[in-house]
């Protein structure tokens, strides 16, 4: 892990085992987000508990992290200042938290969800900015769509000559007839097609933010805005079936199925409570309380990291 790691802690023999093995997967998952984003300590107001997540060393007072379950130097104590900025402490020494003020640190396939929806926050994000693009072009056109028009119309008779060499009747280009249309409609249309799609990319960079951080709002948003489109790109697919169409279906079903089953929502197995309680089961802290017999749901935070 980090460089203020201690391999061998002096820690109790109750401490060193962990009641709850994650895969390999998920132990690469977790020591990579810790490595990335830097443990999470604590100091916990319960002697019971906080016993099992303390240790002593050569170099001090050791904490154990919340997601990765290693003993780690306390950041006043680690010789390497990035380790000390990026690893997070909840409480101190002098003031424990509450078990109730102590996050859910997201472990196992509740990690692999939040790996999943910040890929969907980028697909998100990305298509958000295409479509601000797209808005600005279009904005652009309401005051020049005309003088585009009759460039356009112009440059296809200029054209005309090579288009009839290479066997390609451009007056009759089914493409070039539905730009010249369509840069026929009025100023107005222009513009409201661009706050249109302003509005939609908005949207969309608003749900991965949401998607990123995981917030459970962002997981509602992207569920009811992917599932109201779904239905319009059915019906172009009915008229111009396409491989790239059928795959963007997959994909927005497969999303929506996963954001609702996965994440509980709408009431679905239990709905938002029962998505807790089963975040809150598999956290290092809920483990280590069953091990010492007692029940995890003296963990109440709704916070997850």
């Amino acid at each position: 892990m980090d460089g203020s790691a201690i391999s061998k802690p002096a820690v109790p023999a109750a401490s060193a085992r962990s009641p709850q093995a994650l895969s390999r997967r998920e132990t690469r998952w977790v020591r990579k987000r810790c490595a990335k984003h830097g443990h999470v300590l604590a100091h916990i107001d319960d002697s019971e508990l906080a016993a099992r997540f303390t240790a002593s060393s050569r170099v001090g007072a050791l904490l154990r992290c919340l997601r990765c379950g290693d003993f780690t130097s306390a950041p006043e104590l680690a010789a390497d200042a990035t380790s000390r900025s990026a690893t997070t402490v909840i409480g101190s020494a002098g003031s424990p938290a509450d078990l109730g003020a102590l996050p859910l640190v997201l472990r196992g396939g509740h990690g692999r969800k939040l790996a999943l929806l910040r890929l969907l926050a980028i697909e998100r994000g990305g298509r958000g900015l295409l479509m601000l693009l797209a808005a600005v072009g279009i904005a652009r056109l309401a005051t020049s769509h005309v003088a585009v028009a009759e460039w356009l119309g112009q440059l296809v008779k200029t054209a005309q000559p090579l288009g009839r060499l290479l066997g390609w009747d451009l007056q009759r280009s089914p493409t070039v007839t539905r730009m010249l249309h369509l840069l026929g409609y009025s100023d107005s249309t222009f513009r409201t097609i661009a706050w249109l799609l302003g509005a939609y990319g908005v949207l969309q960079i608003v749900e991965g933010v949401g998607l990123w951080g995981g917030w459970l709002w962002a997981e509602y948003l992207a569920a009811v805005a992917t599932a109201m489109f779904i239905p319009i790109e059915v019906f172009e697919l009915t008229e111009h079936a396409t491989l790239v169409k059928g795959i963007a279906i997959l994909v927005n079903v497969a999303a929506v199925g996963y954001l609702v089953f996965k994440g509980r929502l709408f009431g679905v197995r239990g709905g938002h409570s029962a998505y807790l309680a089963e975040v809150r089961d598999s956290t290092l802290l809920a483990a280590e309380l069953k091990a010492i017999g007692r029940p995890g749901s003296a963990l109440t935070s709704h916070v997850l990291v």
